[in-house]
């Protein structure tokens, strides 16, 4: 059956079970590819930046794992998407951006398929004769390990050009077998171990990973570390659970005891740079291709995650850790978390921000000093509990990545915490919550700097220049942007305002006053 371009890019789309797209459209495909999703029941949600689309995109797609879509217009709508894209390809999230263009003349010209080259996995420009068959490669190139961004260039008469039905049949595709030999070395590295412990990574969550997880850690009876990705693949209440891995100080007590470190769905983009300390041997096991890891391996699995658990179960023996000793380990990682302040920090917040939120509350966390508290002290119980940019480390993450949650499962409350460095960068996104009715609730902690490179500055001694800015009056840009807001002093009470945020039939704010003192010495406690 003949359909434009636009409708068989479309039609696919809908087959893979994509239901909304996000962006900001220019005046040419945009336009016809919008037309052809809504009539297939997929929804365009305007956003505010193009930035903030890519990251609604790719957290769509890490969320479902179906690829997240994105549409700009050419040139600068283009450009100005590239943070979001670069998310999705070091969080290796599946997503297809689509881009107007290219250019058809010297204004706006640029090479767009070059500029997004870097950071994604595929590049085309999208031509009628077979544009059917290659949407189909790129989303299945998304979805392949390691996930992560494709992008397309359209026209408007492209996409608007009768073409054949040429959709490929789907063909299955075998699991690779599993390698003997590694297989072999990786029961030999088990069998000889007395003090495992798990470093649990981004690809945990997926697949019934995490439910394998914890019956590995519950076969070896050790601890384990998650890194910031994988938060809440092993529940943070789990006796077994000691804290975040980030490859800085705090685990180094932990993992300084272990004879065997077993790398459980960890991607080297997880880890921050550093030199490995650790000599005790490595096994690696992973569900597929992977970037090299910075530490040499003693053997490395390739299977799904799920598949090598069962298989390796056989050689597992409980380790010599006691409860005492995982007891002991998880309470230093708990005492590295303090936070002196007066009044309000980032901790009492996170604290009261638990005791106050609803059950099942998903919690999305910015890049900036505040995260520490934030990852340390919530409490997960499953994957996606927390949404964070780990492997980018973006500012400007949570709000947008908070919207995309409340869409793809708007039967669970959802939080967004953020500095006030981080919100000044998608402020406008309020107005996308408010737009759709989006109970979403955004608490910025507002303490007039980026702090934690004012904290880095002043750790180097150079004076203060860059990091500090006077202090803005959130809770009023919340009212503008349509959301109910309050304003809360360092010293005045939060937990009836976080209350009625919740409760409030829109969008709401609270902005808080906080004591930045502390960081400093949390840091350094964390990572040295």
């Amino acid at each position: 059956m003949a359909c434009t371009l636009a409708e068989a890019i479309a039609e696919q789309l809908a087959g893979r079970g994509v239901r909304r797209m996000f962006g900001i459209p220019g005046g040419g495909s945009n336009l016809e590819l919008i037309e052809a999703a809504g009539r297939r029941g997929i929804d365009f949600v305007l956003t505010r930046t193009e930035t903030a689309a890519a990251i609604m995109a790719a957290v769509t797609g890490e969320l479902t794992g179906v690829p997240g879509v994105a549409l700009t217009g050419v040139g600068p709508g283009a450009a100005s998407a590239v943070n979001g894209v670069a998310y999705a390809a070091l969080e290796r999230a599946p997503m297809i951006l689509f881009t107007d263009g290219p250019a058809a003349s010297q204004h706006q010209a640029f090479d767009q398929n070059a500029l997004f080259e870097p950071i994604t996995k595929r590049q085309v420009r999208l031509r009628p004769d077979d544009g059917g068959a290659q949407i189909a490669a790129l989303l299945d190139d998304a979805c392949r390990l390691p996930r992560g961004p494709v992008h397309v260039d359209l026209t408007a008469p492209d996409a608007q050009t009768i073409v054949a039905d040429d959709r490929p049949e789907a063909v299955a595709t075998a699991p690779a077998p599993i390698d003997g030999d590694a297989l072999e070395s990786a029961r030999a590295l088990l069998g000889a171990s007395r003090r495992p412990i798990i470093i649990a990574g981004m690809e945990a969550r997926y697949a019934g990973a995490d439910g394998a997880l914890g019956r590995l850690a519950d076969a070896l009876g050790c601890p384990v570390l998650l890194t910031y990705k994988a938060k809440g693949c092993l529940a943070d209440a789990d006796p077994r659970m000691i804290g975040s891995f980030t490859g800085a100080t705090a685990e180094a007590a932990c993992l300084g005891r272990a004879d065997l470190i077993v790398l459980y769905g960890f991607d080297p983009v997880e880890m921050i740079p550093g030199p490995w300390h650790y000599t005790a041997p490595v096994l690696d096991l992973f569900p597929g291709p992977k970037a090299r890891n910075p530490m040499a391996t003693a053997a490395t699995l390739t299977a799904p995650l799920s598949d090598a658990v069962e298989i390796l179960l056989a050689a597992t023996t409980p380790s010599d850790w006691t409860g005492e000793d995982i007891a002991d380990l998880r309470r230093d990682m708990r005492d590295r978390l303090t936070l002196a302040g007066d009044g309000h920090t980032a901790a009492t917040v996170v604290d009261a921000l638990a005791a106050g939120a609803p059950d099942g509350c998903r919690l999305a966390v910015d890049a900036g000093a505040h995260m520490f508290s934030a990852m340390g002290l919530w409490r997960a119980v499953a994957p996606h509990d927390v949404l964070k940019s780990n492997g980018l480390s973006t500012m400007g993450f949570a709000v947008p990545a908070a919207i995309a949650a409340a869409l793809e499962t708007p039967e669970r409350p959802v939080v967004a915490l953020t500095g006030d460095g981080g919100l000044m960068m998608c402020l406008g996104e309020l107005a996308t919550a408010a737009e759709h009715g989006l109970k979403v609730v955004t608490i910025v902690l507002n303490d007039g700097a980026l702090s934690l490179i004012d904290v880095k500055q002043q750790s180097r001694q150079h004076p203060a220049a860059g990091v500090r800015y006077p202090m803005i009056d959130f809770a009023v840009a919340g009212l503008a942007m349509g959301c109910a807001a309050w304003r809360v002093g360092r010293g005045e009470p939060l937990a009836d305002v976080i209350t009625e945020a919740f409760e409030a039939a829109r969008p709401a704010l609270i902005d808080v006053d906080i004591d930045p003192a502390g960081y400093g010495d949390q840091i350094a406690a964390l990572r040295g």
